[in-house]
């Protein structure tokens, strides 16, 4: 089974019904209606996936239409259904054990999480708004900035 069949059956679970339509558009699009969210047919598998956990996270956390992105307050309420999709997708953990495994760069990371590079671009670039440049994940430190990498800590000698 895959990850987006995985987020389907979790979605079902919870009581939402998931529905694949085209709306007659290449774009990644969904939308979340009462307990029914609709997801672009033509869009990638890992899209799909992708999209559905950020739907689960408006069903979530959004109460009625925050479609138009000019009122300030719909737009707090889209960045925080996308954070709640962003943690069903990956945690700061992943990231490092793509590290520990060899992954270089953005899109061996994306592939080793199973995302785009967008969304693991979106996802850090969160991370930073959430943490800061540097996140402590274990016996690690995660660094976003001012260059990406982990550090792993010896007996607590890195302060954060």
């Amino acid at each position: 089974m895959t990850k987006y069949e995985k987020l389907v059956v979790e979605a079902e679970n919870i009581g939402i019904e998931v529905r694949e339509i085209d709306f007659g558009t290449d774009k990644r699009s969904g939308r979340c209606l009462n307990n029914i969210i609709y997801i672009n047919s033509r869009m990638l598998e890992i899209e799909k996936y992708e999209v559905l956990a950020e739907e689960i996270g408006h069903y979530k956390t959004t109460l009625g239409n925050i479609l138009n992105q000019n009122d300030i307050n719909n737009r707090k309420l889209e960045n925080i259904a996308r954070r709640e999709g962003y943690k069903t997708i990956i945690e700061p953990i992943d990231i490092v054990e793509a590290m520990r495994h060899g992954a270089k760069g953005i899109h061996e990371m994306a592939e080793y999480v199973e995302v785009t590079p967008e969304t693991l671009i979106d996802i850090l670039n969160d991370y930073k708004k959430q943490y800061g440049v540097r996140i402590r994940v274990g016996n690690y430190c995660l660094i976003l900035e001012p260059w990406f990498g982990i550090i792993q800590d010896y007996g607590g000698f890195l302060q954060y």
